[in-house]
């Protein structure tokens, strides 16, 4: 991406581990953002797992919508997880089914109306349970045979299809 004049930046936003608010890693990421690009530049946005909600939070709490060109999401729980019951720090708390903090996102979807918003999503998918959780309502989702959830990140399908709806590909 670089050799063709594209900046990537791949935040690492901590505490990763869900013991910090979604809200809290959205901030961060606010941060990282406007650290690495000009206020008025636009960028494409992509966010795996958890990151997708963090992104959505970034885009819808905190007004990114403004600057993103479309927006990737990749096996994220938009609807919740029913694994999220298994701990009980506050941000994976936030990615249970019906918690207030995807309500409150579900609530402000319109913002994104005019943003090209997309999911990713298995079936086989045993971290997103049940796995069509990452079906998101006004993306447009695409269903992709991955055997779990790390390997969707590096399926050559979502990469050159992320690159084609970016306009990034060659």
């Amino acid at each position: 991406m670089k050799k063709k004049g594209h900046h990537c930046i791949v935040p690492s936003l901590t505490p990763n581990n869900g013991t910090a608010s979604l809200t809290e890693l959205a901030r961060q990421l606010q941060h990282v953002i406007e650290t690495h690009l000009e206020d008025d530049e636009k960028f494409h946005l992509v966010g795996f797992s958890m990151g997708g909600l963090i992104a959505r939070s970034y885009l819808l709490d905190l007004a990114g919508y403004s600057r993103v060109s479309s927006f990737f999401s990749i096996s994220s729980p938009h609807n919740g997880t029913y694994s999220a019951y298994l701990l009980a720090h506050q941000g994976v708390k936030d990615m249970r089914p019906g918690s207030a903090f995807i309500k409150s996102l579900n609530q402000q979807e319109e913002l994104l109306s005019n943003i090209p918003c997309y999911s990713y999503w298995t079936p086989f998918d045993l971290m997103i349970l049940p796995a069509s959780s990452s079906i998101w309502r006004p993306a447009q989702n695409k269903m992709v045979s991955a055997f779990c959830h790390p390997a969707m990140v590096e399926q050559p399908t979502i990469i050159k299809d992320i690159l084609y709806k970016a306009n990034l590909a060659d």
